[in-house]
């Protein structure tokens, strides 16, 4: 959660949950720095925000995103550019150079990951998730074996090949930006479901404008306010999403927003 959370709002989460079950919460709680959005503090009076989809339209891609978030200390208030995304974009340009040459030389060579590596990051990352000196690790290391193939003696294919074992497992299953990660796609998907109950869905489907989060929130409660058989609630809500340019499609699978 952010760190401006924790009193009073977590620590009253915490007292309900083990107050009602009778035993701990959690064993870990992570509190997040600020996110500030070129220099201001994020927040929706502002309107200094980007969605995922805002970035994508920009350009930007889903690996490139997230490589940019993963670059500093949960703890640390980051703030988030477009100019941070472009330097995203070339640090995982430099990354990608390096593991071709690297797996060039591995050519068909099957091997165990580099163990020593492996535990290295594996260490940076028991520092309370200290991703920063991670990738302080894998870029050098990265770096040097590239170096050594254009060197007299060349980069031995049994290392090339240990190392690409080893990204393998920390670029799809720890950092997650290996290019497995994210297949190109050639459309982006808007359908999106939120459960409300046991087997019971909010959709929508919209390729132009998916609804907000303030509209899906209304969708809600009239949902809620139908059950509880206040209709005359439920009406409302129905006029106040029409007066904003939405109207309710009831499905078999659940209401569902479109736009007039």
């Amino acid at each position: 959660g952010g760190e401006d959370l924790i009193f009073p709002h977590h620590e009253d989460e915490i007292a309900q949950s083990e107050g009602a079950t009778g035993r701990p919460f959690v064993k870990y709680w992570m509190h997040g720095a600020h996110l500030l959005v070129e220099g201001k503090k994020m927040s929706k009076s502002l309107g200094n925000f980007f969605t995922l989809r805002d970035l994508l339209a920009k350009g930007f891609s889903g690996r490139e995103i997230r490589y940019l978030l993963l670059s500093s200390h949960y703890r640390e208030t980051f703030n988030f550019t477009l100019d941070g995304l472009a330097s995203s974009k070339k640090a995982l340009s430099r990354l990608d150079g390096y593991l071709e040459t690297i797996r060039k030389a591995a050519a068909d060579n099957k091997v165990h990951p580099d163990s020593g590596v492996l535990s290295q990051v594996s260490d940076a990352l028991d520092d309370d998730l200290n991703v920063s000196k991670a990738w302080g690790i894998v870029f050098p290391w990265l770096k040097e074996l590239s170096k050594q193939d254009g060197r007299l003696s060349g980069l031995d294919p049994v290392v090339a090949a240990s190392a690409l074992a080893t990204w393998k497992m920390l670029g799809q299953k720890v950092f997650g930006v290996g290019l497995e990660n994210f297949p190109k796609i050639s459309k982006i998907d808007h359908t999106l479901k939120f459960p409300i109950a046991d087997r019971e869905y909010i959709s929508f489907q919209s390729p132009a404008e998916p609804p907000s989060q303030e509209l899906l929130t209304l969708l809600e409660a009239r949902q809620a306010a139908r059950k509880a058989k206040d209709f005359k609630l439920a009406d409302a809500i129905r006029d106040e999403l029409k007066a904003k340019g939405w109207v309710i499609e009831d499905t078999p699978k659940g209401p569902r927003l479109k736009k007039l």
